[in-house]
């Protein structure tokens, strides 16, 4: 054990409480895998939403909402075969939304990339298109 005198992190409160941050973890479907995972699995659509630009939103929004909330958010990208393999390692055939919120298994060390991107860098939907010019523009709405 570290002693904390030694600890890479420090006390912030002003008691000496130690400050926690959490990062989020935001999964998102490209759109040729968003198709893919709808055609096998339609019942997830309420999860991931029907069409891909309700799913860009939805994702762009929830990123929103957790920055807001002061936390950092990661972003990785889905695959209907990597979802596949963790559902199969779990023995299950069909995927209820809470399955898949367990995915990614995160020992697996997926690629994550931290949200948001600058306005002028592309957009995290792989669309091609500055993120100022694509996404970003569902963040900045109310989110009642």
């Amino acid at each position: 054990m570290v002693p904390i005198s030694n600890a890479t992190w420090s006390p912030v409160g002003a008691d000496g409480t130690y400050h926690h941050s959490a990062t989020a973890l935001s999964v998102f479907w490209s759109e040729t895998e968003h198709q893919m995972l709808l055609a096998r699995w339609p019942h997830l659509a309420a999860e991931i939403g029907t069409t891909w630009d309700e799913h860009k939103q939805r994702i762009e929004r929830h990123c929103a909402l957790v920055s807001r909330a002061g936390h950092k958010v990661n972003q990785t990208a889905g695959n209907v075969s990597g979802l596949e393999a963790f559902l199969r390692e779990k023995h299950i055939n069909d995927p209820t939304s809470e399955d898949l919120l367990g995915y990614p298994d995160l020992r697996t060390q997926p690629t994550m990339a931290p949200w948001p991107p600058t306005r002028a860098e592309a957009c995290w939907c792989g669309s091609g298109r500055p993120y100022k010019r694509c996404c970003r523009p569902y963040s900045l709405g109310t989110l009642g």
